[in-house]
């Protein structure tokens, strides 16, 4: 299974980042592009649903997306993280349709609820990953939360009698299980809050902190992303 399809950078990444403030989020939001500014390609194997699991050469790290709230002008990027492995969203893609709430399966076939651990650690994650990527951003890190997120998502060490053991190795090879392991514990450590995490429910599962991004971080992102247009058009 593809979670990425590749598509042309489209403009619109690039529109309604020097938002004033933190957006109000609305119930349902559309999104009109969606781009991974930094990630990794990594191989996933091991079991999920007690079935064999593969899917070789995907991309993983920081998704970003623009949104459009429903019955409003205002567009502003929104960074998540997934928590979806069996559906597929298109880079550069566009009209998205998405409804948000608490996160409460793993989207797999037999959509599995997760666990307490499951989900403090996911908020974790989601709220050090962000902090990580507005401070020192670089694909390896954005690859190694996310490969943290499906880790404690879709093992059985953190969903007892799941029986589910996903292995996620970059092809890089520049981190392993043991790193995986530290950013985890590095997650744990710097804290979060269950009461933050947003689910995103539409063509794929996505989650963000909903106390981020702040205005800062919305600037952060909209160099980055600038700069890899630029890069883009460079080489086109």
């Amino acid at each position: 299974m593809t979670r990425f399809q590749r598509a042309i950078l489209t403009s619109s990444a690039l529109i309604g980042l020097s938002a004033a403030g933190a957006p109000a989020f609305a119930a349902n939001i559309n999104v009109d592009n969606v781009q991974l500014p930094y990630s990794e390609t990594v191989n996933l194997n091991g079991y999920i649903d007690g079935s064999p699991f593969s899917d070789s050469n995907q991309l993983a790290g920081q998704i970003v997306l623009t949104v459009n709230n429903v019955g409003s002008a205002s567009q502003y990027t929104l960074p998540v993280w997934c928590v979806d492995l069996f559906h597929t969203i298109s880079l550069g893609g566009s009209g998205y349709q998405y409804s948000q709430g608490p996160l409460t399966n793993d989207h797999s076939s037999a959509a599995r609820a997760l666990s307490s651990t499951q989900m403090t650690d996911i908020t974790d994650l989601a709220t050090y990953g962000n902090h990580l990527m507005q401070t020192s951003p670089s694909n390896r890190t954005s690859a190694l939360v996310q490969a943290a997120i499906w880790t404690v998502e879709y093992n059985d060490a953190y969903n007892p009698g799941t029986g589910n053991s996903l292995s996620v190795i970059p092809t890089s090879n520049d981190f392993d299980a043991a790193d995986i392991t530290n950013m985890i514990n590095s997650a744990v450590a710097y804290g979060g809050s269950a009461g933050q995490l947003i689910a995103l429910s539409g063509t794929q599962a996505e989650v963000f902190d909903a106390a981020v991004p702040e205005p800062a971080s919305f600037a952060l992102l909209g160099v980055g992303l600038l700069g890899l247009a630029a890069v883009r058009r460079r080489n086109s």
